[in-house]
C-alpha cells in the first residue's frame, strides 16, 4: 500500500515537472518572438534613421555648396562696390 502511494505520488510529480516543463517552454517561445519582433522593429527603426542621415547629409552638402556660392557672390559685389568707390573718390578730387 505504502508502495503504491508512493508510485502515485512520483507519477504526480513527474506529471507537475513535465507540465512545469511544457509552461516553461511555451513561455520561452513567447519570449524569443517577442524579442524578434521587437529586434526586427529596431533594425527596421534603424534603417529609417540611416536613410534619414543620409538624406541631411546630402541636404547639408548642398546647403554648403550653395553657401559657398553666395560667399563667392558677396565677395564679387564687395569687389565690384570696392572698384566704383574707387571710382567716385578719383571723381571727386577731379572735380
Amino acid at each position: 500500500m505504502h508502495l503504491e502511494r508512493t508510485m502515485d505520488e512520483l507519477e504526480r510529480n513527474l506529471d507537475n515537472v513535465n507540465s512545469y516543463f511544457v509552461d516553461l517552454r511555451d513561455q520561452v517561445e513567447r519570449e524569443l518572438k517577442d524579442y524578434n519582433n521587437e529586434i526586427a522593429e529596431l533594425k527596421e527603426t534603424i534603417s529609417n534613421l540611416e536613410e534619414d542621415a543620409d538624406t541631411a547629409d546630402t541636404q547639408i552638402q548642398e546647403l554648403m555648396y550653395q553657401n559657398s556660392m553666395l560667399q563667392l557672390e558677396l565677395m564679387e559685389v564687395a569687389g565690384q562696390l570696392i572698384h566704383m568707390r574707387h571710382e567716385l573718390d578719383i571723381s571727386r578730387k577731379g572735380v
